[in-house]
Order: C-alpha cells, then sequence, then structure tokens
C-alpha cells in the first residue's frame, strides 16, 4: 500500500542474495527472465531499439554489488529523466 513498483520490487533483491543468487542472476530474474514469464519478451525485458524500457542508474556496478540497486542515481521513463539522485 502506497509503494511504487520500483520499492517494491527492491524488497525482494535481499531474499536472492540470501538464497544464494549472484548479483547477475538477479538483474536477469528482474528483467530479460520476468519479460519472458510474462510473455512480453518482444516488448521489454532488455534494452534494445524497439523495446520499451524504464531504465535506472546507479553509481556502483549491481553486476558486482547488487546492492547498488538501493542508490539509484536517476530513473529514465520514456525517454526523460523522472527523478534525481536522493
Amino acid at each position: 500500500p502506497g509503494y511504487d513498483r520500483g520499492t517494491l520490487s527492491i524488497t525482494w533483491v535481499d531474499s536472492y542474495k540470501d538464497a544464494g543468487m549472484s548479483a547477475r542472476a538477479i538483474l536477469q530474474a528482474m528483467t530479460t527472465q520476468a519479460a519472458r514469464l510474462l510473455g512480453v519478451e518482444g516488448e521489454r525485458g532488455a534494452i534494445r531499439p524497439g523495446l520499451a524500457a524504464d531504465i535506472i542508474a546507479t553509481l556502483d556496478d549491481p553486476t558486482s554489488d547488487i546492492g547498488a540497486l538501493k542508490k539509484v542515481n536517476f530513473v529514465m521513463k520514456d525517454g526523460r529523466v523522472v527523478r534525481e539522485g536522493d
């Protein structure tokens, strides 16, 4: 109640990490694999021309430190920055 999609999705990261998943596997589960599961891999789930994408940027590399997802530098939606820094 009252949480945005980004906030809700990040709540699962620690559970995945505690279960032994690598940072890269967690990112894939949250993006490409989620799109495949939902049957929308032709529309979203990757950064490619023609696909819809909401993008976040972090100061650190989330493929080596998944905790970087909790420190978002900016959010881009539909080609526009909609939120900057915390």
